[in-house]
């Protein structure tokens, strides 16, 4: 956590206190407009061609839920990071990588995103923080390229940093809402329901819902205003896309096992822990220094783990809890 004053120049501290100022008046749990909104400062402070947000998920696997290249928003994906490429190198170092540390070396030796032919030649990838059990732990990066060289001085990368830990206790403050309503009982007879595959499909049906009534209603107005255009039928086939991939998506539920997710939800919020850097493939010491616990600890809580899943072999629990994670247990 900062304790000095941040290093830049007065322009660039209004343009970072007007963003913190949006920031905290973006509605709870709008996380994409957060990411837009971080993404479109620091392309206001300096030059930025290429931006991703990456959440880890365990200590191989990153999913990006938002990236663009250029001015085109990639889909949302999740893969396995490169060994040694920047979001592995900040996992383990636990600070900003940048570009002018190696040339780019670490870069080089990372996955590629966006358009292939497109080579960044300059690189700041910045650690997001949270704090468990009163110590800090790495949650996941943002990172910004640019394909001309020498871009990222000292203040554009201080502001990109500060820009990252307001943007790291945004979402905290979000989870940290979501775990504490999580506690209360059920209001009036209604249970708060772990996080399934079901819920998860009932949320993107509800919003694909509400983006086709926009689409009908741009196509109405579209006609009144603009009768014989194209435009309207355009509109009407990508609401018919909607309703198509919202009929999929109920019945793509047809064919989901929960029971991995809900062997995992009656994990403790620590055995959870547990669970998945042995998804990860990690021995027992390597989850005892992760968690900073004793080797005994983790062989305990792996016993209770084994017990709670009715199973023996350390290969089928990993198999499990990776069905519950969403990601193979193969390493890429």
């Amino acid at each position: 956590m900062r304790s000095r004053l941040l290093e830049v120049g007065p322009q660039t501290a209004a343009i970072l206190h007007e963003a913190y100022r949006k920031i905290a008046t973006l509605p709870a749990g709008d996380h994409y407009r957060r990411y837009d909104l971080v993404r479109n400062v620091m392309a206001g402070i300096t030059g930025v061609d290429a931006f991703y947000v990456g959440l880890f998920q365990g200590a191989t696997r990153v999913r990006l839920p938002y990236c663009y290249d250029g001015q085109k928003y990639d889909m949302p994906e999740a893969h396995t990071f490169a060994p040694n490429g920047p979001t592995a190198w900040v996992f383990r170092e636990q600070r900003t990588y940048r570009y002018a540390m190696d040339g780019g070396k670490v870069v080089r030796a990372g996955l590629s995103f966006g358009d292939p032919r497109k080579v960044s030649a300059d690189v700041v990838t910045v650690p997001l923080f949270r704090l468990l059990e009163a110590r800090r732990e790495i949650f996941g990066v943002i990172s910004m390229h640019s394909y001309k060289s020498g871009v990222y001085e000292d203040e554009q990368v201080a502001a990109f940093e500060w820009l990252a830990e307001v943007l790291a206790r945004s979402l905290n403050r979000d989870w940290e809402d979501v775990r504490v309503i999580g506690l209360l009982p059920g209001i009036e007879g209604r249970e708060v329901a772990p996080l399934t595959a079901e819920r998860v499909v009932d949320y993107t049906v509800a919003r694909l819902d509400r983006l086709r009534a926009q689409l009908d209603g741009a196509g109405q107005r579209l006609r009144t205003d603009h009768p014989g255009t194209a435009a309207a039928d355009v509109l009407d086939e990508v609401g018919h896309e909607c309703g198509s991939f919202q009929a999929d998506l109920t019945e793509m539920l047809l064919e989901v096992d929960d029971d991995s997710t809900r062997r995992f939800q009656g994990l403790t919020e620590r055995e959870q822990a547990v669970a998945v850097l042995l998804a990860d493939g990690r021995s027992n010491p390597e989850i005892a220094e992760h968690l900073s616990v004793s080797a005994e600890t983790v062989k305990s809580h792996l016993a209770r783990i084994r017990e709670k899943y009715g199973l023996t072999e350390r290969s089928q629990l990993a198999a499990d809890i990776s069905r519950h994670l969403g990601r193979s247990t193969q390493r890429l």
